[in-house]
């Protein structure tokens, strides 16, 4: 089935309360990025660029921060999301190619078009770990909800995981700094290069996250991160360039390059991927979303589920009503190809774009962005010390070496010169004392087992639902 746009009303705009702002960035040389407000539609700020942006290079760090890459000059740009001018600006070793951030801002990560990828402390800028990742170029990548996962895809059709704990391990990899790491999980099931990719935002038991690709050969993909298998596949009429979850992965979103949005049920029959004819009722099937006149560059879901934003090389953005699915704001960029988006939290612009003059604004002092730094320090050393540097030496002044030996003194003539007069327990008390210590570890031995024997059980239960889903699938 097809909807076609229809006219925002007054009334669908304010029945909606969401609480965002999606930032656009276009591919023009010295174009601005600019955001706008999600429920009202209203322009909120602009921010001044020197570059031209590329397709995944906007990423917002923490809830203060954003992150852009700046292709022609091979750098990275920080932005404080309450000014408009640019802060900072880092070199970086190769052409980037996508940026990503953990949610709670304490890691950033690139992406090279040489299929190297990069992974830096975002509060200051220390690169913590560089690593072969893909053949070809990165294309895309994300972090997972927990912060601990690092998901990349490439031009060569493969999608991989990798742990932080991995990457940053001094041991881990032939040079260390995660040179010679291996991928936690991988998948090849695309035959063409990867377009994009989408997390789920649930945090499972087990650490289970639900990952999504999409790729030139018109499929899409599911896969598990805990076990490692392929849940599902989508075949669309169209090839795709990027991918949405909602906030319950209900629904999936995948965007095409003749301007169509398809949305996918995920919880019907994985029979309907076959086409877009799923029955006399548009939620037995897929359906396909129609406004763009180009291919499409992003798909953001709002946190709340209530709103779907898609943005396209047209050069407009479309903010969809996910019940009615009806346009409720065509967003337009002054110079026209867009070629990422980002959501930001509406708190960050308190009093700003919404006509409430009084409200308040942050008075605290922003923290300057870290310079990100191209070399790592030593082959895989984390410690911050430089190799011509040891270790810090402190060197006491002589009036608290002074104060130490008089200090000493008291205490000699506190125990009338004996300074061995500490109580030394005797065999009952070692004994007892040892017997405690072992029950003590006895308790943990078992607590230990009874951990691992219910995520054995765990990972036997979900091992058994997903090959019900492939076989299902099948």
């Amino acid at each position: 089935r097809r909807y076609a746009t229809m006219p925002p009303t007054s009334s669908t705009s304010a029945s909606t309360a969401l609480d965002d702002v999606i930032i656009l960035q276009s591919q023009a040389p010295d174009a601005a990025l600019v955001a706008y407000d999600v429920r009202t539609g209203a322009h909120v700020k602009s921010y001044t660029r020197s570059s031209r942006g590329a397709a995944g290079g906007v990423a917002a760090l923490g809830d203060t921060k954003l992150l852009t890459l700046s292709v022609d000059k091979r750098a990275l740009d920080a932005h404080d999301l309450t000014k408009e001018s640019l802060e900072n600006s880092s070199v970086l070793s190769e052409r980037p190619s996508a940026i990503a951030t953990s949610g709670d801002g304490a890691y950033a990560c690139a992406g090279s078009a040489s299929g190297a990828c990069a992974a830096w402390d975002a509060k200051t800028g220390r690169l913590l770990a560089r690593w072969k990742a893909h053949f070809k170029a990165v294309s895309c990548v994300k972090f997972s909800a927990c912060g601990g996962v690092i998901v990349t895809g490439g031009e060569d059709g493969a999608v991989h995981a990798w742990r932080l704990s991995t990457l940053f391990d001094e041991e881990g990899g032939a040079s260390g700094g995660g040179g010679g790491a291996s991928a936690w999980r991988s998948w090849t099931e695309h035959a063409l290069g990867v377009r994009g990719l989408a997390l789920g935002g649930l945090r499972g038991v087990g650490g289970d996250v639900t990952i999504v690709s999409c790729s030139g050969d018109r499929t899409c993909k599911i896969y598990s991160l805990a076990s490692g298998v392929v849940l599902r596949e989508c075949r669309l009429p169209t090839a795709l360039t990027c991918v949405a979850l909602d906030a319950c992965e209900a629904t999936l979103y995948a965007g095409g390059v003749d301007g169509r949005v398809f949305e996918i049920p995920l919880n019907a029959a994985p029979s309907i991927g076959a086409s877009l004819d799923g029955g006399a009722d548009a939620r037995d099937g897929i359906v396909a979303l129609e406004g763009h006149a180009k291919a499409l560059v992003s798909v953001e879901c709002t946190r709340d589920g209530a709103a779907v934003i898609t943005a396209s090389e047209d050069g407009t953005a479309r903010i969809w009503d996910a019940a009615s699915r009806q346009t409720l704001h065509i967003l337009r960029h002054p110079k026209a190809s867009i070629c990422a988006t980002v959501l930001v939290p509406r708190s960050r612009y308190s009093g700003q774009g919404r006509g409430d003059a009084g409200a308040e604004k942050t008075r605290s002092k922003p923290t300057p962005p870290p310079i990100f730094s191209k070399f790592l320090i030593g082959a895989g050393d984390r410690s911050g010390v430089k190799p011509w540097q040891g270790p810090n030496v402190v060197i006491r002044s002589s009036s608290s070496a002074k104060r130490q030996r008089r200090e000493m003194r008291v205490d000699e003539d506190a125990g009338d010169g004996d300074v061995s007069t500490a109580a030394v327990p005797d065999a009952a008390e070692t004994a007892d004392i040892r017997a405690r210590l072992n029950h003590a570890l006895a308790d943990a031995a078992k607590a230990n087992a009874d951990v691992e024997q219910w995520k054995t059980l765990y990972l036997e239960l979900k091992q058994l639902v997903d090959r019900q889903l492939v076989d299902s699938d099948a």
